[in-house]
């Protein structure tokens, strides 16, 4: 595998490209339409109880520590009469790299993921002679609009340390919660701590996120005026903006369910599509708190009596087959994300020459670079010409391998294809002399009216596109919320009229997202959804 550098693995786009990861990473979380929102995904739990924690003042609990009375803090007075004080140090560590610390970078993170967890502090100084003050909030900004947290608390960061001299292994320990932040969905977040922040002295704070799969990560004060900031002010000046409760994706008690489509539901046995060949089902796969990956991938086989095939997702260039976790003889959709510009400077090829070359022959592996790239283009982290020549240069590295059961398949959003989507899906389709198999990532959208979406209108356009492409397609990601009211027949039924759909239509394969995600949870814990999918199965 190739060295691992000291970047965050959250760190993508051409700016910074990921390091390579050797375990499933989650799915990059998915759009706003046709599938769950990307803020995250969210998700599994295989972390520990502990949580992220983001030491931007430890839980807001802060603590004065000193009396920065000779401090020039470059602080700011607005017309409103509020002060404005950057942030005098901050810095994140990582348990992965216990003896490394991060006082320097350009932003402070704190992360959950299978194998990567951080923790960040900051403190402000309010130095002497400071105009009085009756409120404080700290406001910080988020370097991304991927993978938050659906809520980001601040705790309180008794005891010292510094930028520099902080790491995993010295790292301070967060107090009690001072203040919570629950709308994540804009850039800026604020949080309340004129509670503690009353006199000059100096407040540290840690940022806590508690949430699997996700990273609060914000500029830090090496970003100059958008890193972390402490707002002094009177009244009602200082007090936070808009953190209230993010509204809840799922609805909770909708005046009445919408009807529910005419769709019939169909025998549950299998059945084979118009060529004979069998649909396999699938699922994302889903970490519990503990579990190692193959433990993991064998609880959900239990669960559904045996998957035929497995969505497994890499950060970087994917672990050496087996692979982590090694799926045995069924055949597997690998996705995995690289920078396009590292990919066409070549700095991969070594590394996925092997994992071409090295390849099973005796099964169909389905590899899917960059999954869902519509909204990273979107957000100008890369441009869809260079998505383009990314995926035509790794066609030929899988060429080179001469391995017929390698299928380089391109996985895009079932939204794109909605006209209302004003895209045009052929912007992010390298050539037909590149691409040999289709995925989609399709899901209900009807959920907030209470009801499960017709089969036929999640599904046509997919169907469509992909049969006049002449390509052979699946669907890499489905799935819904159980609907306000439903204990899970409902949602059954519909599972059971989807596959049924999907397979007389030659769907190579479905897996189903199967995960907690931050926008509502996907997963079928119902004995009725699970029983459907079992029977797929």
């Amino acid at each position: 595998m190739p060295h691992h550098d000291h970047r965050d693995p959250l760190d993508r786009g051409h700016h910074r490209p990921d390091p390579h990861r050797s375990q499933p990473v989650p799915p990059v979380p998915p759009g706003l339409r046709g599938r769950p929102p990307r803020r995250r995904p969210r998700r599994a739990t295989c972390f520990t109880a502990a949580g992220a924690v983001l030491a931007v003042g430890a839980s807001l609990g802060a603590v004065a520590l000193s009396d920065p009375a000779a401090l020039n803090l470059n602080a700011r007075t607005t017309a409103g009469g509020r002060t404005i004080l950057p942030a005098a140090a901050d810095t994140y560590v990582v348990r992965e790299r216990p003896g490394r610390g991060y006082g320097t970078a350009q932003k402070i993170t704190a992360s959950l993921w299978p194998d990567w967890h951080t923790e960040a502090y900051v403190a402000f100084d309010v130095p002497a002679g400071t105009p009085p003050f009756t409120g404080a909030r700290v406001e910080m900004t988020f370097d991304r609009p991927e993978n938050r947290p659906r809520t980001v608390s601040l705790r309180a960061l008794p005891g010292s340390w510094t930028e520099a001299g902080t790491s995993w292994r010295n790292r301070p320990a967060a107090g009690h919660v001072v203040a919570t932040a629950t709308d994540t969905t804009r850039n800026r977040i604020a949080f309340d701590v004129g509670s503690v922040v009353k006199r000059p002295g100096r407040y540290a704070f840690a940022i806590v996120n508690d949430e699997d799969w996700s990273a609060a990560s914000v500029h830090s004060r090496e970003s100059g005026r958008s890193g972390p900031r402490l707002v002094l002010g009177t009244g009602k000046a200082a007090a936070p903006a808009r953190t209230g409760t993010r509204p809840s994706p799922t609805p909770t008690a909708p005046d009445a369910p919408g009807p529910e489509p005419t769709w019939s539901v169909p025998s549950p046995t299998p059945t084979a599509g118009p060529d004979g060949r069998r649909t396999l089902c699938g699922v994302s796969l889903n970490l519990r708190s503990g579990e190692t990956f193959q433990q993991a991938l064998s609880r959900m086989d239990g669960e559904y009596g045996g998957l035929e095939t497995v969505r497994l997702f890499y950060r970087g260039v994917p672990p050496a087959w087996p692979g982590n976790p090694d799926v045995g003889e069924r055949p597997a959709i690998i996705s995995f994300k690289l920078a396009p510009r590292d990919v066409l400077a070549g700095e991969h090829d070594a590394a996925l020459t092997r994992w071409f070359t090295t390849a099973p022959r005796d099964r169909d592996v389905y590899w899917v670079y960059y999954h869902e790239p519509e909204d990273n283009i979107a957000d100008g982290e890369f441009t869809a010409a260079d998505y383009r020549a990314a995926w035509r240069h790794l066609r030929a590295l899988a060429d080179k391998a001469g391995n017929r059961r390698l299928h380089a398949t391109l996985v895009l959003m079932g939204w794109s294809l909605d006209p209302l989507s004003r895209r045009d899906w052929r912007d992010y389709h390298p050539g037909r002399d590149v691409v040999q198999a289709l995925g989609w990532d399709v899901y209900n959208l009807e959920h907030k009216k209470g009801r499960y979406q017709d089969p036929a209108a999640m599904y046509d356009r997919v169907v469509a596109t992909s049969r006049a492409e002449g390509l052979p397609w699946g669907v890499a990601e489905t799935g819904s919320f159980l609907v306000a009211g439903d204990r899970g027949d409902r949602r059954a039924a519909w599972l059971h009229a989807t596959n049924a759909y999907l397979r007389q239509r030659g769907a190579l394969w479905v897996a189903y997202f199967d995960l907690d995600w931050p926008t509502g949870d996907y997963r079928l814990l119902d004995a009725p959804s699970k029983r459907a999918w079992r029977d797929f199965c």
